[in-house]
Parts: C-alpha cells; sequence; structure tokens
C-alpha cells in the first residue's frame, strides 16, 4: 500500500479536531462526491456503450427531426 499524500495527511489532521456536526458534514460530503462520480462514470459507460453499438448497428438507429419527434411526443401524451 502507499503512502498517503500531503493532501491526505493533512485532511487526516482536519478531520480529528473537527467536532462532530462539523464531521458528518464533511462525511456527508465526501460520500456525495463519491456517489457524483459512480454516476459519471457509469452514464459515461452508457455513452461509449450507446457509441459502439450504433457503429456495429448502423440500421438498428432512426434519427428523426426535432419536428418529428415533438410531434410524435404530443400526440403521445394527448391520446393518454
Amino acid at each position: 500500500m502507499t503512502s498517503p499524500s500531503i493532501a491526505q495527511k493533512m485532511l487526516q489532521q482536519e478531520v480529528l479536531v473537527l467536532p462532530e456536526n462539523l464531521a458528518t458534514e464533511v462525511l456527508d460530503f465526501i460520500q456525495f462526491l463519491k456517489a457524483r462520480r459512480a454516476e459519471e462514470a457509469f452514464l459515461w459507460q452508457q455513452v461509449e456503450g450507446t457509441r459502439i453499438y450504433r457503429q456495429e448497428h448502423p440500421g438498428d438507429v432512426q434519427t428523426v427531426t426535432a419536428d418529428e419527434w415533438l410531434a410524435e411526443t404530443t400526440d403521445a401524451s394527448t391520446t393518454q
């Protein structure tokens, strides 16, 4: 295992002296950052998967104009 960086050491020192309420807030923020990174990675994985699929299956991809899309979605919403 690698030794902690200077930033990690400084963060550890700061966390050790935080009052409980601030420590909880910092923990929430760290968890938020991790979740956001995981979500971004997942979304990019989906984008890349879609790009590869479209390259491999160009006949399966249907394109429409904005007007066609609006007409289709407007028709669908009025029939519900």
